[in-house]
């Protein structure tokens, strides 16, 4: 069986979760959005999330470099080429009640080539919500095993979801990358 999923549980540390944390409260969040095959939009039954994209800039380039370096890593692992990342990175917030419910593909149709691995990296502690797993189908129960400051990098084709957050509050920093199209 192809290998479905990695993860590296020191992919950043705790002072860099905690960088990246601080970065987003002086970031302007948004409600998170779905995309519909014509364009992005809210739709709270499906995605209900904050988040804010950041680009690759002076005072992000060292998140970049991290994620580029994981996502080399990766392709070599899931025997597939892959480019630096070359899409806004993305940082959500998970309130009380927060998912990404629906089953959905980080490729889709719209970006079948351009994102063949995704990243999901943990930036809270496992004791400070409760919920908000993410979800990978068919591999992956309902079970955070990555501590903060962890990656959980897996094919974009592979199909997910994120559980309702109970308590507290999950940040997480997410990122694609594939070839450029």
């Amino acid at each position: 069986m192809a290998l479905s999923f990695l993860d590296f549980p020191e992919a950043f540390s705790t002072a860099e979760c905690e960088t990246i944390v601080a970065l987003a409260a002086r970031s302007n969040l948004e409600p998170a959005t779905v995309w519909s095959g014509v364009a992005d939009h809210v739709d709270t039954r499906t995605r209900q999330a904050e988040r804010c994209y950041w680009p690759r800039g002076p005072e992000t380039a060292w998140i970049y470099d991290r994620l580029d370096a994981l996502f080399a890593e990766a392709g070599t692992r899931f025997e597939t080429e892959v480019d630096p990342v070359f899409e806004d990175i993305q940082f959500v917030r998970y309130g009380v009640g927060a998912h990404f419910q629906t089953w959905h593909s980080d490729a889709g149709t719209d970006r079948y080539e351009e994102r063949r691995i995704s990243a999901s990296v943990e930036l809270s502690e496992a004791g400070d919500y409760d919920g908000g797993v993410l979800e990978i189908m068919p591999t992956m129960g309902p079970a955070r095993t990555l501590p903060r400051g962890g990656a959980r990098l897996f094919r974009s084709r592979m199909i997910h979801r994120v559980t309702p957050v109970t308590r507290g509050v999950r940040h997480a920093l997410v990122a694609w990358t594939g070839m450029r199209g």
